[in-house]
């Protein structure tokens, strides 16, 4: 073999054996995309719930939907009660069943929202930072539907960011702007 061949080889077989070993170190796993993902997500909810007046928390967009208060009450219930379709525990502190946990949740003083909101957000932030590859496999539920519990994990997600939007819409409807896109014309 020719020494420019060889070296072309050897070029080559490093790429092909470097380059994988290049990229794991540069990506994150899914688990902590999920992980950052729900602290930036739990981020925006609290910036919201502080920059609406508590006399807007009761504003509906029209009757028969969520008024600013239920969605807020709603993102923490499902922070603290996702998991138990993981096979975890709920949240200490949180009541017994979705319904009883939203009335409670959505029954909270606009500074009461707020801590609550950074709580909950905490705890299902570390339930799935320390979620084990075997458990994240394993089988779980979604409001009962039979599902593996990274995909779960992955449309609660996908939920929680219906109801981040449902609340920017609700902001923008009453001239509040989402404080982390202030400034940005």
């Amino acid at each position: 073999m020719g020494r420019k061949a060889a070296t072309c080889l050897a070029a080559t077989l490093l790429m092909i054996v470097g380059v994988p070993n290049m990229t794991e170190a540069q990506l994150a796993s899914w688990q902590d995309v999920q992980v950052a993902d729900i602290e930036d997500m739990g981020s925006k909810f609290m910036q919201l719930a502080e920059a609406f007046g508590e006399s807007q928390y009761n504003w509906r967009p029209m009757e028969g939907v969520r008024s600013v208060r239920e969605v807020l009450g709603l993102a923490i219930a499902e922070a603290h009660l996702f998991p138990t379709g993981w096979g975890y525990e709920a949240a200490p502190g949180a009541a017994r069943g979705f319904g009883p946990e939203l009335e409670r949740a959505g029954a909270l003083s606009k500074a009461a929202m707020v801590v609550e909101l950074e709580t909950s957000f905490r705890f299902l932030s570390g339930v799935v930072s320390t979620m084990s590859e075997e458990k994240r496999l394993s089988d779980g539920s979604y409001f009962g539907r039979a599902m593996p519990v990274h995909a779960s994990v992955a449309t609660a997600m996908a939920d929680m960011h219906e109801h981040l939007g449902q609340l920017i819409a609700y902001a923008r409807a009453n001239h509040v702007v989402p404080p982390w896109s202030a400034g940005n014309d």
